[in-house]
């Protein structure tokens, strides 16, 4: 099962956008993002298992800067 992640700029973004997105009744967590050399990300992404195009639509209202989306295999767990 693959998980969408929201890259952010930084771990601030990261928190604010977990925090939003739980105010909003979404599902969300703080994880390392897989591979971030190559997306230049500061290492940290908001899983949202879903609703994740909602999510992001949510984020970008609340000025969380987001750099991009990407996917990482695993099971459903937050961890």
């Amino acid at each position: 099962m693959s998980k969408s992640l929201i890259m952010v700029t930084n771990i601030t973004q990261a928190m604010k956008g977990k925090s939003i997105l739980l105010r909003n009744g979404i599902r969300a967590d703080i994880v390392r993002t897989p591979n971030r050399s190559e997306m230049h990300s500061c290492g940290y992404s908001i899983y949202v298992p879903y609703k994740t195009d909602e999510a992001e639509k949510i984020l970008n209202q609340y000025g969380v800067k987001i750099i991009g989306r990407t996917e990482r295999v695993g099971g459903d767990d937050l961890s």
